[in-house]
């Protein structure tokens, strides 16, 4: 059993000890109905690759020991096969089922009984539809301390000329973050979450604090906003050449694809 080493506040601690990264590639993809209803749309072909690549791509930059893909029950046991026809054969793979549709923060407390047991020190999250088409080497970042005082949480993020439709961050000139808003018509910021995160060992108490919201669902902004409200989160920009893509429409989807057959001309 791995054992986590602790370090108190504003004292340097590795960036890179003890990682496990989680894929969500759950959900029902409605917004890309018919093909979605007999293909996880995580499956889906960017031009050369499933989906799915890209989120493993990161784990792989970020040197995850262990990976858990929280998976819907139907899918579970191809993606339990991912080394053997995609590869990663040196990152532990396992699966959890998400049995209920209860948000992005309870999928990811789905893979707390693989991973908290094991005393990773860093969790890095990736939502399976977020794409960077054209490479991830600066993913590591999303490791890193944020400065002196220690760093609990990170969210990457990129500008965007239309951020009503996603999550919007409005951070500090150093990076930290004050404020989540989901989907929010006026906001101050045109910084969105681009769907990668990196968190401490807090995570799993502080899911389980967090209050379903009036849809039924554990909110990834109430998870953030816990670790704002401690003063430990703080942003990454992703740099415009990663390529980034949600890939939920099936606009974005082609759109993903052109840019990714573009960059392999």
């Amino acid at each position: 059993m791995r054992v986590g080493r602790r370090y108190a506040m504003g004292t340097t601690k590795p960036a890179k000890a003890g990682v496990a990264g989680i894929v969500l590639v759950g959900g029902t993809g409605s917004r890309l109905f018919p093909a979605t209803r007999v293909v996880n749309k995580h499956l889906l072909p960017v031009y050369d690759r499933p989906a799915i690549a890209f989120s493993m791509d990161v784990m792989r930059e970020c040197d995850v020991d262990s990976l858990v893909i929280v998976c819907n029950a139907a899918d579970e046991e191809i993606f339990q096969t991912i080394p053997a026809w995609l590869g990663y054969s040196e990152i532990d793979i396992r699966t959890v089922v998400q049995k209920e549709p209860n948000g992005i923060a309870g999928a990811i407390a789905c893979a707390r009984d693989c991973l908290e047991p094991e005393g990773y020190e860093r969790i890095v999250v990736s939502l399976g539809d977020a794409l960077y088409v054209s490479g991830s080497t600066w993913s590591r970042e999303i490791l890193r301390p944020a400065d002196a005082t220690g760093c609990a949480a990170v969210v990457a993020v990129i500008e965007h000329p239309d951020p009503k439709d996603f999550g919007i961050v409005e951070s500090t000139a150093s990076g930290r973050v004050v404020r989540v808003q989901e989907k929010a018509e006026v906001h101050e910021s045109s910084q969105v979450c681009t769907g990668l995160y990196s968190f401490d060992d807090s995570v799993w108490t502080r899911l389980e604090a967090i209050v379903p919201s009036s849809r039924g669902e554990l909110e990834m902004t109430s998870l953030l906003e816990s670790y704002i409200h401690d003063g430990g989160l703080t942003s990454v920009t992703v740099p415009a050449e990663a390529g980034w893509f949600d890939m939920g429409t099936p606009d974005r989807l082609v759109d993903a694809a052109v840019a990714r057959r573009r960059l392999l001309a």
